[in-house]
């Protein structure tokens, strides 16, 4: 953490001194930055049988100014807003954990340097690798709070290396506030196979490459590991926890068509919590035709032990599994997913997804019984005078042996 500290201090004393160099250099710097917005509003309705059935309206803002580059450095900055004006007792408390938190929050301030293909971070910035990835789907984006370097300087390789001290949740619903409110920078992290049951304790480290260096082939593996964690209900110490991913995919070209294969393994352990200390092995094959795109994946867990995925809502790399439920990490669970996809136009697009969670007599989901999901997604960007105008509709039903949840989803987004 000193060694962070002080890196973070250092860049900030070779910022300062380049600056001395030139005021003027540096006004036309954020004279000249670059200034873009989001509004968004997000309507869900969602059937959880015995649970409840409730609807809520989120509406929110993002604001995003990035000054252009002075001697390499650029400081960038992302406000983001959230409210919804119309929810009532019964919906905050449905929709705690991810649509319900108003306030805002300066979700980026970062500090950049950039040298020739390699760019160093410092500050609150948004991450998107397989182990470690923000979400920007709800109204709040997650982002995270550390050290990045991202060098692609090799030729057809990138690599990617991060410290993370803090992260952000969607909302405060961790920290037992009588009163949920807009997420905020702390240690809670949200890690499919156990969803926000972990703290972090001394920080996040993780390692990314990508290569492709042979013509069709994508070869891609991280290591990540939390040091230190800690339940987040209780504060029990769980020593560190470490998620691995390996990776790699074959694309071959054919005259007006392509074919993709791909073959993963994945592995996590937590060092006070064996049955979460398991591994995957996936498989994918997906081809494209025009604007047709079709894929089938699998996924096969350990029989007695499941899995953590990552850190972050989209740290979900998985071959197979639902959009919005994902139970692909648990013991004894094969995921079968088929997705077809296509584009009637650049900015028309109709998805179906069919999921089929084959578990076995150990598996902790719908009683050792099969669990299916039906997502259905539809989306349309308007053109013309209202060029940054976009809707998406998303329907999803998970089939359990006592009932099923049900899931509508309806995004409206102008980009400016």
């Amino acid at each position: 953490m000193k060694m962070a500290k002080l890196g973070l201090s250092s860049l900030l004393a070779v910022a300062l001194a380049a600056n001395a160099y030139s005021e003027d250099s540096l006004s036309d710097a954020f004279k000249n930055g670059k200034f873009n917005g989001e509004f968004k509003a997000i309507g869900y309705d969602v059937d959880k049988a015995a649970k409840g059935q409730e609807s809520i309206i989120s509406l929110g803002v993002m604001l995003n100014y990035v000054t252009s580059p002075f001697y390499n450095f650029s400081l960038g900055m992302r406000l983001q807003g959230s409210s919804s004006p119309w929810a009532t007792t019964d919906e905050k408390a449905f929709y705690k954990f991810d649509l319900y938190g108003p306030g805002a929050v300066l979700e980026e301030a970062y500090l950049k340097y950039q040298i020739k293909k390699t760019s160093l971070k410092a500050g609150r910035q948004f991450i998107k690798t397989p182990l470690l990835a923000g979400n920007g789907s709800r109204i709040v984006h997650e982002s995270f709070e550390g050290y990045t370097a991202n060098i692609k300087d090799i030729p057809k390789t990138r690599l990617f290396v991060g410290y993370i001290d803090k992260y952000l949740t969607r909302t405060d619903f961790l920290d037992g506030n009588t009163e949920t409110r807009i997420g905020n920078f702390d240690k809670n992290i949200f890690m499919y196979g156990k969803k926000y049951a972990y703290k972090m304790g001394d920080g996040i480290w993780s390692a990314y490459i990508e290569n492709k260096s042979v013509k069709g082939l994508k070869l891609t593996g991280q290591y990540l590991v939390v040091q230190d964690a800690t339940v987040a209900k209780t504060g029990a110490i769980m020593g560190d926890i470490t998620v691995a991913l390996a990776q790699a995919e074959y694309k071959i070209p054919l005259k007006g068509l392509s074919i993709l294969t791909g073959i993963q393994y994945g592995s996590s352990n937590v060092d006070k919590d064996d049955s979460r200390s398991g591994d995957l092995l996936g498989f994918k094959v997906a081809t494209k035709y025009k604007g047709l795109m079709a894929s089938l994946g699998y996924v096969m867990n350990s029989d007695d032990k499941g899995m953590v995925s990552g850190v972050g809502i989209s740290s979900n790399w998985a071959y197979a599994g639902d959009i919005i439920g994902l139970e692909n990490y648990n013991k004894d669970t094969d995921t079968l997913s088929l997705n077809l996809k296509y584009k009637f136009a650049k900015n028309i697009m109709l998805m179906g997804r069919y999921t089929d969670y084959i578990t076995g007599s150990t598996s902790p989901l719908n009683g050792a019984e099969d669990l299916n999901a039906y997502d259905l997604v539809a989306s349309y960007g308007f053109q013309g005078s209202l060029k940054g105008l976009s809707t998406k509709f998303h329907y999803e039903n998970v089939d359990f042996n006592s009932g099923a949840i049900v899931n509508y989803r309806l995004y409206i987004n102008y980009k400016f």
